[in-house]
């Protein structure tokens, strides 16, 4: 593939000439986001309704007392799998309780989890049938945003019951700068907001695994040179690779946290470095060094060879699960401990360990000194799209409610009473009860959770917090990610990105694969990567920095 000379022209912020590496026409089907119809015109941001006046007369100077908001009798809200669906976990008694504490009707569009970034694709090309309220993975979030898709909800948010409640956590003013992004008019805001911290992964190893290797939890490696180590006598212990994730690189950011001990300082995406400038992380240095060592990783059998099949995370996690599977995986903090720890007690049976507690335990590690700290990914956000015709009202009386520090922050965290969980004899604190967590199966789990967990959470309770941890290992395993980490780096969109990123993630996906194989090194990688699509990253830079 030969290199192609790009002309970037911008009129009226539309892209009139540009070619992408491996497709000249563009195909428009990015990973970040689908285009708009080019036919909708996006609304403007309305005003917060707290802010706006009638013009006053011009003899009387008492100005009008702000309209009133408008309570919505529905509101339409498309939402993926990240709470209660219907016929699982009993939603429908989520639904119903929601609807009479809000006082309203939800209307839910609820798509399949597999298909949903497909779905969301769909429902902007049509705003006559577009949901009022819609959550957006984030490396959509920036894109809808630029485009218009999505009300502004700045004014709203700084002048809500939530943002100055003072109930907001120490770290939510962190997590509330994250939401900002760029408007259609290139000026930043805040498109969405989330009720909680993205969380983040932390690598799990099965201690039985390790201890047979003859590692003990306070010998886990503290360096890439231990790790490589590591990784090789766990091979030898159990005869299997040890390490699999789903797929050499994520495509939602932060990108490279199921495989951190690899890639290290590297980011294979557009991100703002210390100076504010924009630049391309694929073409840096550290790239080329976690290539190789991800090479490095397949020669010497310790990555499970199913990663090049883009294994789902399920599959990742069920290897693991197996007495004779894989040992080291990076996953989720908090809550995910605690299932980790329960779905090995359940698949443990056979006679080499002396009880299934102990094949249950997973240790999970501090990031090694190259990481540094794991990465916090952007939270999802919850939106309000430019079709709803009353965003003040859906703001003020759907969203803003999510953190109202009572009835309603209890269901949107916790579910419904004597549904989802129960109190405790001591009146101060409640245990999750066990609800049929897929729809037709017999097994029941007790639920811990709805939308987000309670260490996460950026918004108090108006009284005290009535979380009890189900098992010591979810605190444990939040406090440890909670005490190395950092936040992954924003995320920003054009025209001209959004036209083009599935291009280049396509060749760095290609890349990354060859040199995992050995097919070529690290530098011959990135050579190729400029040399197909340096003008692409060019254009795209120059529409991030201008």
């Amino acid at each position: 593939m030969k290199k192609k000379v790009v002309s970037l022209l911008m009129a009226a912020s539309m892209v009139v000439s540009l070619s992408a590496c491996g497709n000249p026409e563009g195909s428009g089907a990015n990973t970040a986001a689908p285009a708009a119809d080019a036919n909708t015109e996006a609304e403007q941001p309305a005003a917060d309704a707290a802010e706006t006046q009638e013009p006053a007369a011009a003899e009387d100077t008492a100005a009008e007392a702000p309209a009133e908001v408008t309570k919505p009798e529905t509101i339409k809200v498309m939402w993926d799998g990240t709470i209660f669906k219907e016929g699982d976990n009993y939603a429908e008694d989520f639904y119903k309780a929601l609807d009479e504490a809000l006082g309203l009707h939800v209307e839910w569009v609820r798509p399949d989890h597999s298909t949903y970034a497909e779905q969301v694709g769909i429902a902007f090309t049509d705003e006559s049938t577009l949901a009022d309220v819609i959550i957006l993975p984030s490396n959509y979030y920036a894109s809808y945003a630029a485009q218009g898709s999505l009300w502004n909800m700045t004014d709203a948010w700084n002048n809500s019951e939530t943002a100055n409640s003072g109930r907001l956590t120490d770290i939510a003013p962190t997590i509330i700068d994250q939401w900002k992004t760029a408007g259609p008019d290139g000026q930043e805001g805040i498109y969405g907001m989330y009720p909680a911290r993205g969380n983040g992964t932390v690598t799990y190893v099965k201690a039985v695994a390790a201890e047979k290797a003859g590692y003990t939890e306070d010998t886990l490696p503290t360096d890439w040179a231990g790790f490589q180590q590591f990784l090789l006598d766990m091979k030898e212990a159990t005869g299997v690779a040890p390490l699999l994730a789903p797929g050499l690189v994520n495509h939602e950011a932060p990108y490279v946290n199921y495989l951190p001990e690899f890639y290290q300082g590297a980011y294979p995406e557009f991100y703002q470095d210390a100076s504010g400038q924009w630049v391309d992380g694929f073409t840096e240095p550290a790239m080329v060094e976690a290539l190789d060592r991800l090479a490095w990783g397949y020669e010497n059998g310790v990555i499970d060879s199913t990663i090049f099949e883009n294994p789902s995370t399920a599959n990742v996690r069920d290897k693991f699960y197996l007495e004779n599977g894989t040992s080291v995986f990076n996953y989720w903090a908090g809550t995910w401990a605690y299932t980790i720890k329960t779905k090995l007690a359940s698949n443990y049976t056979g006679e080499i360990y002396p009880d299934a507690d102990a094949y249950a335990t997973a240790w999970a590690m501090k990031p090694i000194k190259e990481v540094g700290t794991y990465m916090e990914r952007l939270s999802p956000m919850i939106c309000i799209t430019s079709a709803c015709k009353n965003p003040e009202g859906v703001f003020q009386y759907f969203v803003d409610k999510i953190l109202d520090g009572g009835d309603v922050q209890m269901l949107w965290q916790y579910g419904v009473e004597g549904v989802h969980y129960q109190w405790n004899d001591d009146g101060a604190t409640i245990e999750g009860l066990p609800t049929q967590a897929t729809a037709g199966s017999e097994k029941e789990s007790k639920t811990t959770k709805n939308l987000f967990e309670a260490n996460l959470k950026i918004g108090a309770f108006a009284n005290k917090d009535p979380y009890t941890a189900a098992d010591p290992v979810i605190d444990e395993s939040f406090k440890l990610f909670d005490e190395n980490s950092s936040p992954a780096p924003k995320i920003n969109s054009s025209d001209v990105y959004q036209s083009y990123s599935s291009d280049l993630w396509d060749e760095k996906d290609k890349l990354i694969a060859a040199v995992a194989k050995g097919e070529m090194t690290g530098q011959e990688a990135i050579d190729q990567y400029n040399e197909e699509c340096g003008d692409i990253v060019a254009a795209i830079l120059e529409s991030f920095n201008q």
